[in-house]
């Protein structure tokens, strides 16, 4: 009972991360228009080691996401947290897309862990695929020259 409660706590953060960042008034862009290379994100330097320290817990959550919830559990807390402080450091448009990538990843390695990949379906390679994307999009945004 206590690890099917773990689960659905875990299931309930990672959807209400993604559902942070799919309804945060992103804009997309004309179908007919191809955008040019993104501009250089205007970031402060105060939010962008901010940002690279989140970006750095979410990576050490990733590692754990096969261990046990004693291991993996303290490693979501400081992402969480550091996520948490991230948003509120957030003050110009660019800031907030880096914001929300990051908060995007978080959410989709707390996803996939749930869906686990003791499942062997289909659907877990798509969200390890989505995984993936998410972390690109996050280094796009806040590294767009690596």
């Amino acid at each position: 009972m206590n690890r099917s409660r773990m689960k659905l706590t875990l299931a309930l953060s990672a959807w209400l991360a993604l559902a942070g960042g799919v309804f945060a008034g992103q804009s997309v862009p004309d179908a007919g228009v191809k955008s040019e290379k993104p501009a250089k994100a205007s970031l402060s330097p105060k939010f962008r080691t901010l940002a690279e320290d989140t970006l750095d817990a979410v990576d050490r959550l990733w590692g754990e996401t096969a261990m046990s919830d004693e291991v993996f559990e303290p490693a979501k807390l400081e992402a969480e947290r550091l996520r948490q402080k991230l948003r509120r450091a957030a003050v110009s448009n660019d800031e907030k897309k880096v914001s929300d990538a990051i908060g995007k990843y978080l959410g989709q390695i707390q996803l996939c862990r749930v869906v686990g990949p003791t499942s062997a379906t289909p659907y877990h390679d798509e969200c390890l695929q989505k995984e993936k994307a998410a972390r690109a999009a996050a280094l796009r945004l806040l590294l767009p020259n690596g």
